[in-house]
């Protein structure tokens, strides 16, 4: 039997643990000894006895002592921790910066009437703490079909936002690209400003960011090479459902500052689910778009589709 925060958990052999709230309880009793913590703080150990009046009496190595329900802080097991240390360590680590690793692959292969291709890896590093986040990425794609390259492009890039607020916060992030069928030879964008934070729960988080950046893109064609300062918009949404299952939407809209007609918008969206019974393992499915609206290539809009196995580790 546990009690923490008005609450009595108790492990059942048919049902599991049940959970009932502690003021719709009178009284309870317990054949072995278990640890009893008061409001006053006194903590004392051994079986606890139901008497008349809605009293309990806990009978320790020191005498008995009577009380009531009310009056009953926590309580656990000998075999078990104080649930108040657990919590505290609990909350402790969670303000602790943590880092975090992920890696993920996708591979698609096809014969016959047509021979098709496909390969994606992306890595992840983050040090996470409870106002502020770095991160590193590395992601590589390769398409091929009937011989003929689709898609060959190669990205990484960092980020750092922190939270001086509930609600505000700053950011910067820089990142470097290079895609041999659009053409460029290399992309590097930059970005800095403010982050306001619409959500932040458990369950959901959605921020949204402005600043100004720079971008300068190389081309492997007649193209001109261009570099101009730019706006930086951004937004950044998760949803987490009860079962772990977990949606992640990320957006950016980069328009030239001195040409509102030249921007690039990058859009992805994917759906997590664990696989087996630990989350180390998961399959994301998921869509990402970008749109260039002064491209090098033929076409403004570049669309994947992508199932990807995830594998995560601290």
């Amino acid at each position: 039997t546990l009690i923490d925060q008005g609450v009595i958990h108790l492990d059942t052999a048919y049902a599991g643990v049940l959970e009932i709230k502690q003021d719709q309880v009178a009284s309870f009793e317990t054949e072995a000894p278990v640890f009893i913590r008061l409001a006053s703080g006194t903590t004392m150990a051994g079986p606890v006895q139901s008497a008349t009046g809605g009293k309990l009496k806990i009978q320790s190595e020191d005498g008995t002592l009577e009380t009531d329900m009310a009056r009953v802080t926590a309580s656990w097991s000998p075999t078990a921790e104080d649930p108040q240390v657990v919590r505290l360590r609990a909350e402790k680590e969670a303000l602790r910066r943590q880092w975090k690793f992920r890696g993920g692959v996708d591979l698609l292969g096809k014969n016959g009437n047509s021979e098709e291709f496909s390969l994606g890896i992306k890595l992840e590093a983050k040090l996470k703490g409870p106002n502020d986040e770095l991160a590193y990425f590395a992601e590589y794609e390769q398409r091929e079909k009937n011989g003929e390259k689709t898609e060959d492009r190669l990205a990484g890039g960092t980020s750092y936002e922190s939270f001086f607020s509930e609600v505000f916060g700053w950011y910067v992030r820089s990142e470097l690209e290079t895609d041999a069928i659009d053409a460029i030879d290399l992309r590097s964008t930059s970005g800095a400003g403010i982050s306001y934070r619409l959500i932040n729960n458990d369950h959901q988080t959605l921020v949204t960011r402005s600043g100004l950046g720079y971008r300068y893109t190389s081309y492997d064609s007649i193209k001109e090479d261009e570099s101009s300062p730019t706006l930086d918009f951004g937004l950044a949404h998760t949803y987490r459902f009860k079962d772990d299952i977990y949606i992640e939407n990320k957006l950016t809209y980069v328009p030239s500052f001195e040409d509102f007609a030249n921007y690039r918008v990058v859009h992805d969206t994917g759906v997590e689910i664990p696989v087996g019974s630990g989350d180390s393992f998961k399959i994301r499915v998921g869509v990402k778009n970008e749109y260039v609206s002064q491209p090098a290539a033929e076409e403004k809009l570049d669309t994947t589709y992508y199932t990807r196995m995830i594998y995560s580790w601290k």
